[in-house]
């Protein structure tokens, strides 16, 4: 059934890519919100690793919704450093479940729960990660699973503004309009998702009392070249400096699912509608760039 209107979020994690878009899609709405590192205005500092510090928090806010975008999602850093990246993404978020009990609990995963040979995959299929990020997720996944209320969005190549430019796209057009090349794998696929997007499609699947698992991703699953020349395109960049490089020469510490991608028809069929083309989500990330 649908969640009440004031319902109350407990946004952690609100100063990166997702929490940034989370934070604008719950504009007027009664939402708490936490950071780490990077401060955001009427926010509280939080490091998720103290669960007395999250269990205090979660006591004061009384949340109805407790979302949490924050995670390591570097993934060469996780196949390099497992245990301290594990302690950010699998660790707190078991505090953070734990101190939660009469909230829904929204969890972020991955296609790299996938292991990329049979995709595009559905949410039922069966998970077989190949690389450390992969597993994290999994286990995230699993936790998030074992609370009363749980909403699991596993997410694909999310692409859009926030204050330290990571997404793959703000990279591209920093690096084509310093005219430097940028390398691009040539034998991977991705389910690019707008991240405004994903914000509204988040606050409208727990408006309406969704729960369970939803690939939450954009509507299309595109080899990662073709992506990224229509990013370039769209912000009116020199494609020639993209180069299509087989992901076996990038000197990756982590195996890459190749062959994954998402099926969103579930999501479709929840919302009634999908999330934008890169097209359109492309030009609408050109409009809305940040001055400065």
């Amino acid at each position: 059934m649908p969640r009440k209107p004031d319902a109350r979020w407990l946004l952690l994690g609100a100063s990166g890519l997702v929490g940034t878009h989370l934070r604008a899609a719950l504009a007027g709405r009664d939402v708490a919100m936490t950071y780490h590192r990077e401060s955001v205005p009427g926010g509280m500092p939080l490091d998720l690793a103290d669960p007395e510090a999250v269990t205090r928090v979660v006591r004061d806010t009384r949340p109805d919704v407790v979302v949490v975008a924050a995670a390591d999602a570097f993934v060469e850093r996780c196949e390099r450093e497992p245990r301290a990246t594990r302690a950010v993404n699998v660790d707190a978020l078991r505090g953070v479940a734990a101190a939660v009990r009469d909230a829904l609990l929204v969890v972020f995963s991955s296609e790299y729960v996938f292991d990329g040979r049979n995709g595009p995959y559905a949410e039922d299929d069966p998970t077989a990660p190949i690389n450390e990020y992969g597993r994290q997720k999994v286990e995230v996944e699993r936790i998030a699973r074992e609370a009363p209320e749980h909403l699991v969005l596993r997410v694909s190549g999310v692409y859009g503004w926030s204050r330290a430019r990571t997404s793959f796209v703000a990279q591209l057009v920093d690096k084509l309009r310093r005219a430097e090349r940028f390398r691009v794998p040539s034998d991977q696929l991705v389910t690019p998702t707008p991240a405004p997007d994903l914000a509204a499609a988040i606050v409208d699947l727990v408006d309406q009392g969704a729960y369970g698992t939803f690939h939450a991703a954009g509507p299309e699953i595109l080899e990662r070249p073709e992506f990224a020349r229509r990013a370039a395109a769209a912000f009116d960049l020199d494609v020639a400096l993209l180069d299509s490089v087989p992901t076996a020469e990038l000197g990756l510490a982590a195996p890459r699912p190749l062959r994954a991608g998402l099926r969103t028809d579930k999501l479709r069929r929840q919302l009634g509608h999908g999330l934008p083309s890169s097209y359109e989500a492309l030009r609408a990330m050109r409009r809305d760039e940040p001055a400065g």
